[in-house]
């Protein structure tokens, strides 16, 4: 006899332990570079199962799932149906953590193992759990699981989609359940141990979902899918309580040689799941994920095999293979996160926009706004967006449209002060560019960004074109277009400061070929980017033009953009003198100025300037009420 109760299982080990390194990598990079931005379910396959769902439901992936997600989900059914439920034994950090607190709980000897009716009735919790979780997330297309989640609330911060009081609960229930009541939360709460479960019982699940498909199909009954989900998480329990056994599937399984077994009942005690393996011949029962720590820790030789093999090593291969497997065929095939279509998208006129990075593309609800946006555009017939890279496909019918008329209506425009500081007389310089790698919204922003940096630029606006049309207006006394240029094409930008500070990569290029340059009033160019106000009230229209009167006064703070969310308290105020019925802004060469229209015969210039000059406003809201607030004006009156 061999005394094996201290051999480690090195190959389960080994991926557990990886898995957690990657992890602490995950979090601890931020620290050292600014840049990366963990994500904690870049490989998850329970969300990409649920994604899968809702295309199959609405033509469209839940969140920013992509194809990588998914076909690790379709991997780990087939693990199921294959070899055993692999990713709970060596990949799940749920699983691993719950198991060591479980090891930690029986050292102290505060822990029980649940048998009879109370574990029977428990194991509801998690098909209850499932059902809740596919039904909100196909309903919504965003991933109910991390309200909830305590691997993602826990690695994320609780950030994101995090609810506190569904994720706290869920930590609590994982750590300090799984330390007093064995493996407490795979076996009664995990949701994706109810997957792996259904995919057991497969035959069965197979025959549900296919009558629910003839049924709905080809009987042309509605029969909802959620009749479809809940049948499928019922069938999962039943036969799970009553039985509490694989049937046919997994095809790999612990067998023990009773000839060569001394019935020592280390396996038993060894076996994270409590399974009494030292009675059976042949392990089938449903909490087995053939972790094998029962045949490395066997001290017969032979006593206990994998399918009377030793094959000690091929789970751990298996999961292994089986995961890369996934992870390569996802870069070759990606699934649309939205896959929308309201006309043709075959046929002799229909033709195809394809863009690539389109940094705005980056989840569902990015994607529905571009499709609904799209939705607007003439001759346009469907959309499908992948936010793994950024892309959209656009279909258009060419007898209505072309091309570049569908790239233009993608294209958004930009418009934005930058260093502007109110000057209204003299020139403003501007200079017109093309520039290369700025089609997406993200990177106008970042190169409005840069250009700030230059405290001369003054403001940036961007037109369509291929390249990019961009209009940079600047003050000649403080910069000029060599610096601008130089400014433009730094090839990454700080954003944030402190420990909030990131770099981004940009590479903006300056496409000289037809490059302008000019100079506009200073007046047009304030014109361009902040509103002037044109307000009626106090019943203008019926007023004759002879009746009325203008009073006109400088106003430079008309050319402040700061100062623009006061002028409504300004247009309230004046409102209060019912001879006063039009307040105007306007740029002139001479400066900004206000412009009140008012009745003669019912108020005068003294009384206007008593309005305009009182300390505080009568501000009337459009709920009725009124309020009063510091005048922000001076008006040189």
């Amino acid at each position: 006899m061999t005394n094996k109760k201290s051999t480690p299982n090195y190959y389960r080990i080994t991926l557990q332990w990886s898995i957690f390194a990657l992890l602490i990598y995950m979090l601890l990079r931020p620290w050292f570079d600014r840049n990366y931005n963990p994500d904690f379910e870049a490989y998850c396959p329970f969300g990409g199962m649920q994604s899968l769902a809702s295309y199959f439901s609405s033509h469209s992936l839940a969140c920013s799932m992509t194809t990588v997600q998914i076909a690790l989900g379709i991997s780990l059914l087939l693990a199921v149906v294959l070899f055993s439920k692999l990713f709970c034994s060596y990949i799940c950090p749920i699983g691993t953590f719950t198991e060591w607190m479980g090891v930690l709980g029986r050292r102290a000897r505060l822990q029980v193992t649940l048998k009879g009716s109370p574990d029977k009735f428990l194991r509801l919790l998690k098909y209850i759990l499932l059902f809740i979780t596919f039904y909100f997330t196909v309903s919504a297309s965003e991933l109910f699981c991390r309200k909830f989640d305590p691997f993602y609330a826990g690695f994320t911060g609780f950030s994101g989609d995090v609810v506190l009081w569904y994720a706290i609960p869920a930590i609590l229930l994982a750590v300090a359940g799984s330390f007093f009541i064995r493996q407490f939360w795979c076996k009664y709460l995990c949701p994706l141990g109810a997957i792996t479960n259904i995919a057991v019982y497969a035959l069965p699940a197979a025959a549900i979902t296919l009558s629910w498909v003839l049924l709905t199909y080809v009987a042309g009954l509605n029969i909802p899918w959620p009749w479809l989900l809940g049948a499928l998480c019922l069938a999962g329990f039943l036969f799970e309580a009553t039985t509490l056994r694989f049937l046919v599937f997994p095809s790999l399984r612990i067998t023990r040689n009773n000839d060569l077994c001394t019935h020592c009942r280390i396996c038993d005690k060894k076996c994270p799941m409590a399974i009494p393996i030292s009675n059976i011949e042949s392990v089938d029962h449903i909490d087995c994920h053939l972790c094998v720590d029962c045949v490395v820790k066997c001290p017969e030789k032979g006593a206990l095999t994998i399918n009377k093999r030793k094959l000690t090593w091929l789970p751990a291969l298996a999961t292994v293979v089986l995961s890369a497997a996934a992870i390569t065929i996802a870069t070759f095939y990606e699934l649309p996160t939205i896959s929308e279509n309201w006309g043709k998208t075959e046929g002799k006129n229909i033709q195809v926009v394809r863009m690539d990075g389109l940094k705005n593309i980056k989840c569902f609800g990015s994607s529905r706004s571009f499709a609904n946006h799209m939705k607007e555009v003439p001759g346009v017939t469907g959309v499908e967006t992948f936010v793994k890279h950024n892309r959209v496909v656009v279909y258009y019918d060419a007898s209505q449209t072309d091309a570049e008329s569908v790239k233009k209506a993608i294209f958004t425009p930009l418009s934005e002060l930058l260093n502007y500081q109110g000057r209204t007389t003299g020139d403003i310089s501007y200079l017109q560019t093309g520039i290369d790698r700025c089609f997406d919204p993200n990177d106008q922003s970042y190169l409005a960004e840069l250009l700030r940096q230059e405290k001369g630029v003054l403001a940036l606006t961007t037109t369509f074109g291929e390249p990019v049309q961009a209009t940079i207006y600047y003050d000649k006394t403080l910069t000029d277009i060599n610096k601008i240029k130089a400014a433009a094409s730094k090839p990454t930008l700080i954003l944030g400061e402190g420990k909030d500070q990131t770099t981004v990569k940009t590479g903006f290029v300056i496409n000289e070929k037809r490059e302008k340059s000019g100079t506009i009033p200073a007046f047009e160019f304030v014109a361009m980017f902040i509103p002037a106000t044109d307000v009626s009230f106090n019943k203008y229209e019926s007023y004759s033009i002879d009746k009325l009167m203008v009073y006109e006064l400088p106003f430079n703070e008309a050319s402040d953009p700061e100062m623009q969310k006061w002028i409504p308290y300004l247009v309230s105020q004046a409102s209060n003198n019912d001879g006063v019925v039009r307040i105007q802004t306007e740029f002139t060469k001479e400066g900004p100025v206000i412009k009140i229209w008012f009745v003669n015969s019912l108020t005068n210039v003294e009384k206007i300037n008593s309005l305009l000059t009182a300390s505080e406003f009568v501000v009337h809201y459009p709920d009725k009420t009124t309020k009063k607030v510091k005048n922000p004006f001076r008006f040189p009156v």
